[in-house]
């Protein structure tokens, strides 16, 4: 006997806090991405900013770039564990504070679109 595949429509509870999403709209966001080899190596590192525009537990969370990105849409999966409000003294590259700020580890080279991820805690 084969057991299926759980397929879930939202993140585990313990991923998404909707209270925190829902004070994210608005908000200014740093993202930080690391991407890693097989071996655990970084590859790259890249340094989005953006005001969140849109915060679900099914279509993730929509930050409207700023700087050199300015306009464009940078979308995060559902999860809201791994964003922490921005530590004294953090700012982005341009010199803005953030109101928060969350970092991934990307398992894979930053043109690989369908990478395993994880947030950093």
């Amino acid at each position: 006997m084969t057991e299926e595949a759980k397929i879930f429509t939202a993140p585990p509870r313990e991923h998404w806090d909707p209270d925190l999403a829902h004070s994210l709209i608005g908000k200014t966001l740093m993202l930080g991405l690391t991407f890693l080899d097989d071996e655990g190596e970084v590859l790259e590192r890249q340094q989005f900013f953006g005001v969140v525009i849109e915060a679900n537990d099914q279509t993730g969370i929509a930050l409207d770039l700023l700087g050199e990105q300015d306009g464009d849409i940078y979308t995060l999966p559902p999860q809201t564990s791994a964003i922490i409000p921005t530590p004294q003294g953090v700012t982005t590259l341009s010199g803005e504070t953030p109101d928060f700020v969350v970092n991934w580890f990307i398992h894979g080279a930053p043109d690989d679109a369908e990478s395993e991820s994880e947030p950093e805690a």
